[in-house]
């Protein structure tokens, strides 16, 4: 097998979908190309609190199933995004059990990619997968410039104030959006470095 080592890039909020999904962007170690999944809500929350530090006043998914492991002598050593297809990432987890053995499992990209955080274990990607559906950073960063100035406005295009950015930071977390939560916190940071 022909792997890539990745790493994640960003996280953020689709708002062209509809569905309130959220673009999770990993990268290369050279950092010249760029892979975007699209990722459901739940998912986006559970690798924002992750990438962000925070804690939950109660486990997450991610986290009872690395406490059952640790507790099991069980430990996360790889995981490795090996297909796409049909708009599909699919994925395989490797653990080492107490004895040295390891044994594979399939999963979705994003529970690897959570867990892969959580264990602070490789994110690998197939070579194959990278050519199919990874962009040049250069692309990238030309068509992500494209949309900058939209960020920090509201509905109506008008720049939201800092008393909005925190009302809306506020209620994020109350809902424990905390990845949405952090984006209003960058913005308000950005507004205040501004003036």
């Amino acid at each position: 097998m022909d792997k890539v080592k990745m790493r994640v890039f960003a996280l953020a909020y689709n708002s062209v979908s509809k569905t309130g999904a959220y673009v999770l962007i990993l990268s290369d170690e050279e950092n010249t190309v760029r892979v975007p999944f699209i990722i459901g809500m739940a998912e986006a929350q559970s690798i924002a609190i992750q990438l962000e530090g925070m804690k939950t006043q109660r486990p997450m998914t991610y986290d009872l199933m690395k406490a059952l492991t640790d507790r099991l002598n069980v430990k996360l050593v790889e995981v490795c995004v090996e297909r796409f297809q049909v708009g599909v990432y699919y994925a395989w987890v490797v653990f080492r059990e107490f004895d040295g053995k390891t044994f594979r499992l399939d999963a979705r990209a994003s529970d690897a990619i959570s867990l892969a955080l959580r264990y602070g274990c490789p994110i690998y990607m197939e070579r194959k997968v990278v050519v199919e559906v990874g962009i040049s950073t250069a692309l990238f960063e030309e068509t992500l410039g494209k949309g900058d100035e939209e960020e920090g406005k509201g509905s109506a295009g008008r720049e939201l104030s800092e008393d909005e950015l925190n009302r809306l930071m506020e209620e994020a977390v109350k809902k424990e959006d905390y990845e949405t939560a952090s984006r209003y916190r960058d913005m308000l940071k950005a507004k205040k470095e501004k003036s």
